[in-house]
């Protein structure tokens, strides 16, 4: 049953009060979790609320003011804080990942400084997958001293027998002079 009347007292600071029922003039607790959210009571405020009883005592739940304006948002404000919602996720979004490809081109790039070898046979590959000649043919050279470039060294290494330039086995010729 919905009952009506007014908020006679108010503990503000433990959060409950005592509501006065219009016509019989009987207060029924009230707790500051019954109120709209975001509401705050005020003595001599008329009240709305349905009475129950809990613990062996009458209580005020679900109460309404039916003298303050509605607290709800409007349809349109609902969309505006939906779009800014999701503003908030798309904008970290969108500057994690720009952050993310520079940093892996940075890094790319790094690593291809660092590994002038591999370089070298990357750009091999390229040649070869586009239907490119090498631009290195076989010959009689073998040492590091004869090579005019890593890339070639990379080659002799690669294609040539013989050659004596990886004293380390590791796949990159000539680590001191050009390969560095």
């Amino acid at each position: 049953m919905h009952d009506r009347g007014m908020l006679k007292t108010w503990n503000d600071e433990r959060g409950f009060g005592f509501i006065e029922v219009s016509g019989t003039g009987e207060e029924i607790f009230v707790h500051i979790s019954e109120f709209p959210r975001g509401v705050r009571p005020q003595v001599g405020e008329f009240v709305s609320f349905t009475t129950v009883i809990k613990n062996g005592k009458q209580r005020a739940v679900g109460v309404g003011l039916p003298g303050r304006p509605s607290r709800q948002s409007s349809h349109a404000s609902r969309e505006a804080a939906s779009a800014g919602s999701v503003f908030v996720f798309l904008v970290p979004l969108v500057v994690v990942s720009v952050v993310g490809i520079a940093a892996y081109q940075v890094i790319g790039a790094l690593y291809w400084e660092m590994n002038p070898a591999a370089k070298a046979r990357r750009d091999l590959a390229t040649d070869a997958a586009t239907g490119r000649e090498p631009a290195f043919r076989c010959d009689q050279r073998k040492h590091c001293s004869q090579m005019r470039s890593c890339a070639e060294a990379v080659y002799f290494l690669d294609h040539c027998p013989g050659v004596m330039m990886d004293g380390d086995n590791d796949r990159k010729p000539c680590e001191e002079q050009l390969c560095l």
